[in-house]
């Protein structure tokens, strides 16, 4: 009576959630044979008769995936009875339950529930016939999350001997001991019809025979059982109000003079035909509960039961695994596109041999080139332009105009340098030398960006009028890259040096090269020039 004093059904949870019954009785039997116990004082010794002889011999030959092995039991040393189970060590389905750090969902529920029909019917059709004590706490779990079901065949000779005063049940050593061997909310799982039988029994002198309650009888009061563990496991909770003091509520069904049944506290979480389902499980008539072949049915139809939840994992896990290869292949096609755009991104902004080197990890030394021919361009009065539009239309124009000029350079041997504002740098000759095609390349630009600029239109203003200064000298010129986070390829040298006073002291809408450009042109005799003399000073 100690064991829920005064305590409600939503207390009681909670104290549950806090207990693992089965790490308290568990020992080592043997060299290496992990068990799990269940000890009881012993008063007077205990005598087997045929049935209970028969009973453990077929208990001990059990074998299923869903029955926990039988090991033995030892009694007459010491003063104490010992039934011996295999050890299970994720625990019972009660730790499970009430464990609020363990998410259970409908996998969970129908895994388990699947697992305890499987055990069932397999005690049913055994010599065994039936469990006798299904409890939440008997039902282990084992390492790969199967039910194991145990305690069963033992309920008639442990009542039988509780009786006959060898063994005492209620009177334990301690709460850990009861924890396992016969918790006081046992009662809640015994069908009505059960209890009743059981109390008269224990008010006559001449022991009323098991064996005179059929073994379908028992195998219904299964079926109750199961009925409160179904709804325990998809609901966390048993099948009373959680105001409901919980040793007032033992005590009333163990009197068994009234039947206080349990009830569905939240029907939104079931399918109606399985609240149907559990109601009938708790049918106060034995013969009206259902079957286990319509359990069974109606479990897999709407809990979608398909194996065991290893299955059912092994089933995620594949679904996972195919899911995360097309995943893998989706994801590596937008790296491969990725890398593509960022390739031809970087060409851009870097030579091809610069980007190749530096996307290895390879440092770019300075490269120096004999001939070449640098260009600078500038939009004529570009000030006055952004003072007379915004900056947005100031950003479309140049991409319309440079747009224009890249077009030109795609088509010809010509490298873009860089753009600052409205200036715009390109060269022929570097970063891949083509002898003294360089200074052809260059001018036919040149005369491109002229012509193209004679008919284009600023979006913002067909009035607008836009031309460009050109500048372009010929000679050798350094090339490196500046800068490791934001690398730059720079060109130096008084080639450069001499291209940009071109472009600045350029007239509007043309071109002013320098005396090397013209020397080279002069062999070719296809462009006409007009002289002009410049300082020296730069």
């Amino acid at each position: 009576d100690k064991y829920y004093p005064q305590l409600s059904i939503g207390s009681t949870r909670t104290k549950m959630s806090n207990t693992n019954y089965t790490s308290r009785n568990h020992a080592i039997v043997g060299t290496n044979t992990h068990a799990v116990y269940h000890r009881y004082p012993q008063r007077r010794p205990i005598l087997f008769n045929r049935a209970d002889k028969n009973m453990f011999q077929q208990m001990k030959a059990a074998v299923h995936d869903n029955a926990n092995p039988f090991l033995g039991i030892s009694f007459n040393e010491k003063e104490e009875v010992f039934l011996i189970w295999k050890f299970c060590n994720r625990g019972t389905l009660q730790d499970i339950i009430y464990n609020d750090q363990i998410a259970m969902d409908t996998k969970f529920h129908g895994a388990f529930i699947k697992d305890i029909i499987s055990g069932l019917e397999y005690l049913h059709a055994s010599p065994i016939g039936y469990h006798g004590s299904l409890t939440p706490w008997s039902c282990l779990i084992d390492r790969n999350w199967m039910v194991k079901l145990t305690d069963y065949g033992v309920a008639e000779p442990i009542e039988r001997w509780e009786k006959q005063q060898s063994i005492s049940v209620d009177d334990l050593k301690n709460d850990e001991d009861k924890g396992n061997a016969k918790q006081k909310t046992s009662a809640l799982y015994d069908a009505p019809e059960m209890l009743k039988m059981r109390e008269k029994n224990k008010s006559r002198r001449v022991d009323q025979d098991w064996q005179r309650q059929t073994i379908l009888r028992r195998q219904l009061g299964d079926i109750y059982a199961f009925g409160m563990i179904m709804y325990e496991i998809i609901y966390r909770a048993l099948p009373f109000p959680d105001s409901q003091d919980i040793t007032e509520l033992v005590e009333a069904v163990k009197d068994g003079s009234r039947v206080i049944k349990p009830s569905i506290q939240d029907h939104k979480l079931l399918h109606t035909d399985l609240v149907s389902l559990v109601q009938d499980c708790w049918h106060a008539t034995p013969e009206m509960r259902p079957s286990l072949r319509r359990i069974k049915l109606n479990v897999e139809t709407y809990l979608k039961v398909k194996g065991s939840l290893v299955d059912q994992m092994m089933r995620m896990m594949e679904q996972y695994a195919n899911n995360l290869e097309k995943l893998v292949q989706e994801r590596t096609g937008m790296l491969e596109d990725a890398n593509i755009r960022a390739d031809k991104l970087l060409s851009q902004l870097l030579p091809a041999y610069v980007a190749r080197e530096l996307k290895e990890g390879k440092p770019v030394p300075p490269k120096t080139f004999s001939s070449s021919s640098v260009m600078f361009s500038d939009i004529v009065a570009f000030g006055d332009m952004c003072r007379d539009a915004s900056a947005a239309e100031i950003v479309n124009l140049l991409n319309t105009i440079f747009n224009g000029f890249d077009e030109f350079i795609a088509r010809r041997e010509a490298y873009k340098v860089e753009t600052i504002g409205d200036a715009y740098m390109f060269v022929s000759g570097v970063p891949e030398e083509n002898g003294f095609r360089h200074v052809t390349s260059i001018c036919s630009i040149a005369l491109d960006i002229h012509n193209f600029l004679l008919e284009y239109r600023a979006p913002h203003s067909s009035s607008l009028r836009v031309s460009c200064r050109l500048g372009v000298c010929s000679g050798p010129v350094a090339a490196a890259v500046v800068g490791l986070n934001a690398p730059r390829y720079c060109l130096f040298g008084d080639t450069v040096n001499m291209a940009s006073r071109m472009e600045s002291t350029g007239a509007p809408g043309k071109t002013q090269i320098a005396e090397s450009t013209k020397k080279m042109l002069d062999q070719i005799q296809s462009y006409q020039f007009s002289e002009i003399f410049l300082s020296n000073e730069f």
